[in-house]
């Protein structure tokens, strides 16, 4: 167990930031104070007591990223409950069933959000509340939450008749071995697993970002541009936890990050610290860098050792002052780098490194400054506080599951024994269900996930199975496999050819039934997950006994065109 506590971290820094700026909308030009965070958080707390909320109640938090969703997540956070982040793009089913799953006592969501749920299938929910305007929008019949929000300033005078200051802040006395966040990793019923985030997992992130800049490295958080989905464990550590850890100032993007927008804002915002998921580089270099850079003329410019290196060195400062001219690190994490990208961005001199999490770890497991980073690695294992392990199948082999232990380690999945149980060795280690080796100098290197996860365009967790079992549903279709390409999910069907010859249906129009199953199915699934097209399959997929099909063959085919 770490000996700072997660919530004195946070009381001790909102003190001595007081007059500091601490949030920023970019789209709005809203800006608010430490000084105004905590007063904000102080009015929140009145309502938890007066709802009678209590250490270790579940509060959720569904919206788009803004200043009022940082400061309910701190004020759920210091007021020693639990904060359930839900991503605003999940479908009213999912938030619904992710409300009742975790016992959610209170909701702060956005308006257009609130009025696609059903309240009736809300039986744990006692108040909702619109994040940006604070009004309720919502109680159940006989309940008190429209009253107790009308007399929160009667309280707040009562509370504070000198006005609020500095030394009022006197937040929860909650060890770091109690639950403080449950993280859904989906949000579909038959996958839904929220994991058990501990205080003790909040420090060993916090305390590892700040004493990384400032302790090793002389350098003060200063600022950020949060390009992220906050409801991400990634984006709220470091985006948000760290910052206000460290008395930095926040800047909420709220808007899809295409590479001229966030060069504009990076211009404007100056961060020190950008972190991003490998999508947004991957554009930038696809749209900005590639087209100029292969021009047969550069290309061998770029070939010639002493001009090569000029003209990165070159390139490497344009992209330096793009990003601000004030970044200390350019992290990436949340899957596997391009190498091509990767490369180039390390050869012009980008402070470039990627790192390695998960939402089990909330989420770091290795990291490693840019100067210290290796291409193609994600890092070292957390000094101290992760410790990494190969498991492999034989000493022959390098390669392994990589398994993991340490003070981020997560407590569990929430009402999932069964699941918790499978995740750990009776010795402790996680699974991460992630294959790769480490170097000689501790350098982790991934092969190849276990898992099947793919990362949406903004940092979303998408599962290929919630979507296939939907797909499966659908008419016609006996077989089916979502993958990934180009950015864009995509689905091969075998169709259910019997089935059709019954129907006396002609095989010239099936593509038509498939494209009636396309608009079907992203009528079930969030934005995110949307399909973009139907492939039909001419053969059956390759099969394993138990009659599922072998994903990585069917990918591989793929990949080599096979279903083109």
């Amino acid at each position: 167990m770490l000996k700072d506590n997660y919530i004195r971290i946070f009381e001790e820094s909102f003190r001595k930031n007081w007059h500091k700026p601490a949030l920023h909308d970019y789209t709005s030009g809203h800006e608010s104070t430490y000084q105004q965070m905590a007063l904000s958080i102080a009015r929140h707390h009145i309502l938890f007591k007066n709802m009678g909320i209590c250490q270790g109640d579940r509060i959720a938090l569904c919206g788009k990223n803004s200043s009022r969703w940082a400061v309910t997540y701190m004020s759920v956070l210091t007021y020693g409950a639990v904060i359930v982040p839900i991503l605003d793009e999940f479908t009213p089913h999912d938030i619904t069933h992710v409300l009742n799953h975790s016992e959610c006592r209170l909701l702060f969501c956005d308006e257009d959000i609130f009025r696609k749920l059903n309240t009736q299938d809300l039986p744990t929910v006692e108040g909702v509340l619109a994040l940006e305007t604070r009004w309720a929008l919502w109680q159940p019949e006989g309940g008190k939450f429209k009253r107790v929000i009308a007399s929160i300033n009667a309280h707040f005078k009562r509370d504070y008749p000198d006005g609020f200051t500095a030394s009022d802040i006197r937040y929860a006395e909650r060890g770091n071995e109690n639950l403080a966040v449950i993280s859904y990793t989906s949000g579909t019923t038959s996958m839904t697993k929220g994991v058990m985030i501990s205080g003790n997992a909040i420090v060993g992130n916090v305390m590892f970002g700040i004493d990384n800049y400032e302790r090793k490295l002389g350098k003060k958080l200063i600022s950020t541009l949060c390009v992220l989905p906050l409801s991400h464990t990634y984006a709220t550590a470091f985006n948000l936890l760290v910052q206000l850890a460290a008395g930095a100032k926040i800047t909420m993007l709220g808007r899809i990050p295409s590479p001229n927008i966030v060069a504009e804002a990076c211009k404007r915002v100056r961060p020190t610290i950008l972190c991003f998921v490998p999508l947004v580089m991957e554009k930038i270099y696809k749209l900005k860098i590639k087209p100029v850079v292969e021009k047969p003329f550069m290309r061998r410019l770029l070939g010639m050792p002493l001009v090569g290196r000029l003209i990165y060195r070159q390139i490497g400062r344009k992209l330096y002052a793009m990003f601000g001219g004030s970044a200390y690190d350019i992290i990436i994490g949340g899957a596997a780098l391009n190498a091509e990208t990767e490369a180039f961005f390390c050869n012009t001199g980008l402070p470039i490194t990627v790192g390695y999490g998960m939402t089990e770890c909330a989420p770091l497991i290795s990291y490693s400054y840019h100067r210290q980073f290796v291409p193609q690695s994600v890092g070292r294992p957390l000094p101290g506080i992760m410790e990494v392990r190969i498991d492999r199948a034989s000493s022959d082999d390098a390669t392994g599951e990589i398994m993991v232990r340490g003070e981020n380690v997560m407590l569990g999945y929430y009402r999932n024994d069964e699941a918790t149980a499978a995740a750990f060795t009776s010795d402790g280690w996680m699974h991460t269900g992630d294959l790769g080796y480490m170097d000689s100098d501790g350098n982790i290197f991934i092969k190849g996930r276990s898992k099947t996860m793919f990362l949406g365009s903004n940092g979303e967790n998408i599962y290929p199975e919630s979507i296939e079992s939907k797909l499966a549903n659908l008419p016609l279709v006996a077989e089916c496999i979502v993958v990934q390409s180009k950015g864009r999910l995509v689905a091969l069907v075998y169709p259910d050819y019997a089935t059709a010859e019954k129907m006396s249906l002609e095989p010239d129009k099936m593509p038509q039934v498939m494209n009636d199953n396309l608009k079907t199915l992203n009528s079930m699934l969030a934005r995110y997950e949307y399909v973009s097209s139907i492939i039909i399959a001419k053969e059956m997929f390759p099969m394993t006994p138990k009659r599922t099909v072998k994903r990585y063959l069917v990918e591989k085919a793929f990949a080599e065109g096979a279903y083109s």
